[in-house]
C-alpha cells in the first residue's frame, strides 16, 4: 500500500482558516458585543446578527471579486495596486487603526473579566500582562501554526457552548421574545448596516490570502465561516434573551460569564463556570494571536518589513500600555466600542465597494476575461 505524505508548505487549508474565522466572530458572543447588539436590536437582537451577515455579504463579495482577479495578492497588495503608494498608505495606516483599535479593547476587555469574575484579587495588570504575552507567543509561531492551534482546541470549546446552551434554557422564559419585530424592520436595517463593524476580521483576514491554499478554500472558509458563526452568535443571543429578559440583559456587561454562573449539570455539579472558563481562556488566547499577527502584518507592510513576526513582541507592549490607561473600563468600554461601531461601519463596508469600483474603472476585470 502506498501512503503518499503532503508536503508542508507553510499555507493553511479551508480547515485551518475557516477555523479563526468562526472563533474570531463567535467568540463575540463572550464578551460585551451582545450587550450592545441587544441596546439596537432589543427583544429582536437575536435577528441582528443575521442581517448583519445578510449585508455583509456585498463587500464580501466584492472583495473575493478583487482577490479572485489578482490572484496571489494580499489585500495590502490590491490596495497599493489600485490607489497607488500616497493614498495606498492612507488606507492602511486607517486599516491598521482599525484593527489595533479591536485589539486594545478587547484585550483590556477580556482581562477586565478575569479580573472582575474570578481573579478578584489578581491585579489586573498581572492578567492583561499573561494574556497579551500568552497571544504573543503563539502568534510569533505563524498564522498557520495558529490556525492548527485553532482546529485543536475548537472541539473543546465548542464541546461547551453546546453544553450550556441547552442546560441554560431550562430557566428560559421564550415570551421574552415577542413581539419578534422588536424596534421595527427599518431600525433592525439601519443597525444592520452600522453594526457591521464587529464583522471586520472579514475584511482584515483578506491580509492573509496568499497563506491560503486556493482561492476556492478561501472563498469556502470565508462563507462557511461567516454563515457558521452568525447563526452561533444568534442562537447565543436568543438564549441570553430568553433567560435575562432584554431590559436586565442591556445592564449585563458579560453575559456569558453570567450564564456559566447560573446554569448546573447535576444535583452535585456546581461551580461549573471554572469548567468554562478555562475553555473560554485558551480559545480567547488564540482568537487574540490572529488579531496580533494581523496588526504586525499590516504594520510590517508600512515600515516595508518582509517578516511580521519581530514586530509583534513590539504590538504587544504598546497594546499594554494604552489598555492600561483607562481606570473605569466598563464604561469606557460600552461607550468608546459603541462610538466606533456607529462610525467605522463606512469603512468596513466601503472600502471592498470602492476598490471593486477602481478596478472596474480602470478594466483590470477585462483583463481577467482575456
Amino acid at each position: 500500500m502506498r501512503i503518499v505524505i503532503k508536503k508542508y508548505d507553510g499555507k493553511m487549508g479551508f480547515r485551518e482558516f475557516f477555523i479563526i474565522i468562526f472563533l474570531s466572530i463567535s467568540l463575540m458572543t463572550t464578551d460585551t458585543t451582545p450587550t450592545l447588539i441587544v441596546k439596537d436590536g432589543l427583544n429582536a437582537g437575536w435577528i441582528l446578527p443575521i442581517i448583519i451577515g445578510l449585508i455583509m455579504l456585498l463587500p464580501i463579495s466584492c472583495l473575493l471579486s478583487l482577490l479572485k482577479l489578482y490572484k496571489n495578492k494580499s489585500l495590502i497588495d490590491i490596495i497599493f495596486h489600485l490607489t497607488g503608494k500616497f493614498v495606498g498608505y492612507i488606507i492602511i495606516i486607517m486599516l491598521l487603526l482599525l484593527a489595533f483599535e479591536y485589539t486594545v479593547i478587547c484585550t483590556r476587555e477580556y482581562a477586565d473579566i478575569l479580573s472582575t469574575m474570578f481573579y478578584l484579587n489578581t491585579p489586573m495588570y498581572f492578567l492583561l500582562f499573561l494574556l497579551i504575552t500568552s497571544s504573543t507567543y503563539i502568534a510569533s509561531k505563524g498564522i498557520s501554526m495558529i490556525g492548527s492551534l485553532a482546529w485543536f482546541i475548537a472541539p473543546f470549546s465548542l464541546g461547551s457552548a453546546f453544553i450550556l446552551i441547552p442546560v441554560a434554557l431550562k430557566e428560559a422564559n421564550f415570551s421574552y421574545l415577542f413581539p419578534l419585530g422588536g424596534p421595527g424592520i427599518p431600525m433592525l436595517l439601519k443597525k444592520g448596516i452600522m453594526d457591521t463593524t464587529i464583522l471586520d476580521i472579514l475584511l482584515i483576514s483578506a491580509i492573509f490570502f496568499p497563506k491560503i491554499r486556493s482561492y476556492k478554500e478561501y472563498k469556502s472558509a470565508v462563507i462557511w465561516g461567516l454563515g457558521m458563526s452568525v447563526l452561533l452568535i444568534s442562537l447565543f443571543m436568543t438564549t441570553y434573551i430568553v433567560v435575562f429578559g432584554y431590559p436586565t440583559l442591556t445592564t449585563v456587561n458579560y453575559p456569558y460569564q453570567q450564564l456559566t454562573r447560573l446554569v448546573r449539570l447535576g444535583r452535585f455539579a456546581t461551580n461549573t463556570e471554572s469548567l468554562y472558563l478555562w475553555f473560554w481562556a485558551i480559545t480567547s488566547t488564540v482568537r487574540f494571536a490572529v488579531f496580533y499577527y494581523a496588526d504586525a502584518t499590516i504594520a510590517a507592510s508600512i515600515f516595508k518589513i518582509e517578516n511580521p513576526k519581530p514586530i509583534i513582541p513590539i504590538i504587544g507592549v504598546i497594546i499594554f500600555i494604552i489598555a492600561m490607561i483607562p481606570e473605569n473600563y466598563t464604561k469606557y468600554i460600552l461607550v468608546f466600542r459603541s462610538a466606533a461601531i456607529d462610525y467605522l461601519w463606512m469603512y468596513v463596508i466601503g472600502l471592498p465597494l470602492l476598490l471593486w469600483v477602481i478596478a472596474r474603472i480602470k478594466g483590470e476585470f477585462k483583463n481577467e476575461k482575456a
